[in-house]
């Protein structure tokens, strides 16, 4: 951190050649609603519980502290499983006939549910059918076939549309609502994990299908709530914005509730894209994770890449950013933010401290404001470099900075804050190689500025609050 000192040594520096990398955040040049941060208990529900089955208890209670108390989180993302329908129920998929036993792997859910409502009521959640039952496709598999493209046989729609609505049935009778559903998983993407394919053309029909059919549901039973639906939630923004995403405006556009899709194709300017096609509609980030091999301590290097995502999302105008998974076994890529020893124990990963600590401060409610990165660590688009993103409260007077250096070297740093924060004081923490969501001291910006060094792989928020 710099006094102010510190900061007319800079200021000289400056005036002597010497270049820092400059900040500027216009608090006024309001732009998007922040709506909330997520993710996701997929695959791995049973390793969530595995304390409490192997009796551990206590360090259960603690997981779901450290996943629902101490990370301030709003939405809650669920995997529908292919196994509660392992033959057809009946001829009419308006007359569902499922029985309950086949719903046994639900107990995860429920309780990873019930623990993030006690801790957070207003936790919202989402359920994703990544595939639906292997009599259902055209591989006869729950995975996705590989190059093969497994997709849905023709003429069950609306037998996929009861399956799914099966699901969230189940879950409303047992206490957790689910207020918004996709009903596939990249199905852009040839995958041999359980998936199913589907072309844009082929997307937009059964999406038209299943609002039509969750719509007479809703009819037929009103004590069930119509869940939203988020759409295309396909792998690649790119494809997403040039294909998926207009086929289904325009086939199923009163039945796209949201815009959701995942970020694993960071080419350009994908979200500005997007954000061009939504209209009022909100946009949502549903999976980013960073899977390749990553031996550096804690896995910082893989929460760097989490920070550049999340940067460049809701600068280009998302409203909800999802983490892909909550846990996974112990592993070196970084998928998940903490990993679990099934029964034994847990370890929270720099991937959590860092996403704990952005999450932290920021409210629903709150607005993204313009933020531009000049001078020598600027960089483009999914590019190392320091990174900045800014939010600012529903009064105007609260304006939370997050900057990552998303590379190996420190950086020289000039925050400057446009008409409005010129005299403000501001508390930080910082994520880095040897820092867990650390509380620095505080400081005063004077006349709107402030320097510092960030140090390599490092995330730095700053809560800045106008005098």
């Amino acid at each position: 951190m710099k006094t102010p000192g510190l900061l007319a040594a800079l200021l000289l520096a400056m005036a002597a050649g010497a270049e820092p990398t400059m900040v500027t955040v216009a608090p006024q040049q309001v732009r998007q609603e922040f709506q909330g941060m997520g993710c996701g208990a997929i695959f791995y529900e049973a390793h969530i519980t595995s304390l409490g089955a192997a009796g551990k208890f206590a360090r259960q209670e603690q997981l779901y502290d450290d996943m629902f108390t101490k990370c301030r989180t709003d939405f809650l993302q669920l995997m529908i499983r292919p196994d509660h329908e392992p033959v057809n129920d009946n001829d009419d998929p308006y007359k569902p006939a499922f029985d309950e036993k086949y719903f046994k792997y639900c107990e995860h859910d429920l309780r990873i549910c019930e623990a993030a409502k006690k801790r957070n009521p207003a936790m919202q959640l989402y359920a994703v059918l990544y595939t639906p039952p292997a009599w259902m496709k055209t591989n006869h598999a729950p995975g996705g076939g590989g190059k093969e493209k497994g997709a849905l046989k023709p003429g069950l729609e609306l037998e996929l549309a009861e399956y799914a609505w099966a699901f969230l049935a189940h879950m409303h009778r047992h206490g957790q609502t689910i207020r918004f559903f996709s009903i596939c998983n990249e199905p852009d993407w040839p995958h041999t994990q359980p998936g199913y394919f589907l072309t844009p053309a082929q997307h937009a029909e059964l999406l038209a299908k299943v609002g039509g059919y969750l719509d007479e549901m809703a009819r037929r039973f009103p004590d069930v709530p119509r869940v939203k639906l988020v759409a295309p939630n396909v792998l690649s923004a790119v494809d997403c914005a040039k294909t998926y995403l207009p086929e289904a405006l325009r086939r199923a556009g009163k039945f796209v509730d949201v815009v959701g899709c995942h970020d694993y194709d960071r080419r350009g300017h994908r979200w500005q894209a997007l954000r061009a096609l939504c209209g009022t509609r909100p946009l949502w980030m549903t999976e980013s994770s960073f899977n390749g091999a990553d031996r550096s301590p804690g896995l910082i290097n893989s929460a760097g890449e989490y920070w550049l995502a999340m940067t460049e999302a809701f600068n280009e105008g998302v409203n909800v950013w999802m983490a892909y998974d909550w846990v996974y076994p112990p592993r070196e890529g970084g998928e998940a933010l903490i990993h679990l020893h099934w029964g034994k124990d847990y370890k929270l990963t720099k991937i959590y401290h860092g996403f704990r600590q952005w999450c932290a401060p920021l409210v629903p409610g709150m607005r993204a404001v313009t933020t531009e990165v000049s001078g020598p660590c600027a960089s483009g688009i999914a590019k190392p470099g320091v990174k900045a993103s800014a939010f600012v409260s529903a009064d105007g007077r609260r304006l939370v900075i997050h900057m990552a250096a998303v590379q190996d070297q420190p950086a020289e740093m000039l925050v400057k804050l446009a008409a409005g924060f010129e005299n403000a004081t501001a508390t930080t923490w910082r994520t880095s190689p040897d820092e867990d969501a650390a509380s620095l001291p505080a400081f005063n910006f004077r006349n709107g500025q402030w320097a510092t060094t960030l140090p390599a792989r490092s995330l730095l928020t700053l809560v800045v609050t106008k005098f």
